[in-house]
């Protein structure tokens, strides 16, 4: 997954456009503040995918026995 960066104020400016990236292309972005990684942006589906592997007792992400 390529990884973007972009400013918080490159985010208020342009949200829409780094959400359809997200979305539609599956680009993953990196926000910073004052040079600083504060948050990723990530595809809904891909962290949907990492809740379910992430679950408790869930069979997903371990060796088939």
């Amino acid at each position: 997954m390529e990884l973007r960066t972009y400013t918080t104020i490159d985010l208020r400016k342009a949200m829409g456009e780094i959400l359809d990236r997200t979305r539609i292309a599956g680009e993953a972005a990196a926000i910073t503040r004052k040079g600083k990684t504060v948050a990723y942006l990530v595809p809904a589906e891909w962290f949907e995918q990492q809740q379910v592997v992430q679950q408790p007792g869930s069979d997903a992400g371990q060796d088939a026995a």
